[in-house]
């Protein structure tokens, strides 16, 4: 047979490639008619990718991490002011309110944005969370051009009317007028000057992972776990009517009210022509995605340094009340603890500019039931004690 006979009977082959596995971001110098801007990852869609994963393509695991974190870092809110005129700033600007979005983004991303605005005579402004990925980079033409940013709702869709980029300078006390933007990254060595990069960036792929074994093990549910046989008929090959009325009459007759125990039907020509019952042999590699539940939460909750029985309920992994007590000051005091500071920061440097001297101090979140549930403490036990109490706790156990 000639090799063009063979390619005219040969079947077409549908190849199915798998989603990559997670790369750094990118950065790329781009001009989109009038916008110039440093994009944000593969197609400047990074930080989206980030935001997918927290909220529909990702790990039940990693959400949970960054909801506790945020609800650790500004669930409380802060604490009492003494200074009546920024009583009613905060009041105004729903200060506890814009920690708890700010916190949700820190945690997500690795930094925030806030939309500073202006009043008329430059002597107050309030300010407005933005969300980060709606954030890019300008580029300027020289070095005496002053620092801005782009801000789009969608930057997939820039050419649609309402995902239109619009201009923001970056926040400068010294130009107190219009519209500007603080932009808050955690110091990277290999990104001070771009965009941020999580904390949890190395377990990405885990992240991915985990949705995936959940995926799987639905599709399994969804079809049955797996056909169980092969019924082959070798009496010859009816005809596509012949072939949908026995079906129909062979599920109304066999088929379980819960479809469990799948057959395939199938025909084939000459041989031997009573029906042939062939087993299937199941799919084992649910049983693989089993083993791997352990590296994933291992590795995920590694990269977001958060101790596995503060988010982990199953039996042997959830700890004594008093051992849950000690890992969350221990994290309070090594992890939350300086997201805090940063956030009041960054809070705090904006209201001195404009006359603030008492500082914004978000309160602790220290306190744990024996059920795992976090409560406000009360009187909270001050950053200093918790720290000397974990410290002299690790000394006993090395003594």
């Amino acid at each position: 047979m000639e090799d063009n006979e063979l390619n005219k009977k040969a079947l077409p082959v549908k190849i199915f490639s798998f989603s990559e596995a997670y790369q750094a971001p990118i950065y790329k110098f781009e001009k989109k008619g009038d916008y110039k801007f440093i994009s944000f990852g593969v197609d400047n869609q990074y930080p989206l990718m980030l935001l997918e994963l927290y909220n529909n393509y990702g790990s039940p695991l990693n959400k949970a991490i960054i909801n506790k974190k945020t609800k650790m870092s500004a669930g409380f809110g802060y604490n009492k002011l003494l200074d009546p005129r920024l009583q009613e700033w905060t009041k105004k600007n729903n200060l506890e309110r814009l920690f708890l979005y700010i916190s949700k983004d820190f945690h997500i991303y690795n930094g925030f944005c806030l939309e500073v605005i202006w009043n008329r005579e430059g002597t107050s402004f309030d300010i407005i969370y933005i969300p980060l990925h709606t954030i890019r980079l300008g580029l300027k033409d020289s070095e005496d051009d002053e620092d801005y940013y782009w801000y789009s709702r969608d930057w997939a869709n820039i050419k649609k009317e309402e995902n239109k980029p619009e201009y923001i300078k970056k926040f400068d006390p010294s130009q107190r007028f219009g519209r500007q933007l603080l932009y808050f990254l955690e110091p990277n060595p290999a990104h001070t000057h771009l965009y941020p990069i999580p904390d949890y960036s190395t377990a990405i792929n885990y992240i991915d992972l985990d949705y995936q074994i959940g995926k799987f093990h639905i599709n399994q549910v969804r079809q049955g776990f797996s056909p169980s046989f092969i019924l082959n008929f070798g009496t010859g090959i009816p005809t596509q009517d012949e072939q949908n009325m026995f079906f129909r009459e062979f599920q109304r007759n066999y088929k379980g009210a819960d479809g469990a125990g799948k057959i395939i039907l199938t025909y084939s020509e000459g041989g031997d022509q009573k029906p042939e019952l062939i087993p299937i042999q199941l799919n084992q590699s649910d049983e693989r995605f089993i083993m791997l539940q352990d590296m994933v939460e291992k590795n995920i909750t590694q990269a977001h340094e958060m101790p596995v029985q503060l988010v982990s309920f199953q039996p042997g992994k959830l700890g004594s009340s008093d051992e849950r007590k000690e890992l969350m000051a221990e994290f309070q005091v090594y992890y939350i603890a300086i997201r805090q500071n940063q956030m009041e920061e960054a809070i705090n440097s904006l209201l001195e500019t404009i006359g603030f001297t008492e500082k914004i101090v978000l309160k602790n979140y220290v306190s744990a039931d024996t059920s795992g549930v976090l409560t406000d403490s009360g009187e909270q036990e001050p950053i200093e004690q918790a720290d000397s109490r974990v410290i002299n706790k690790q000394v006993q156990q090395q003594q």
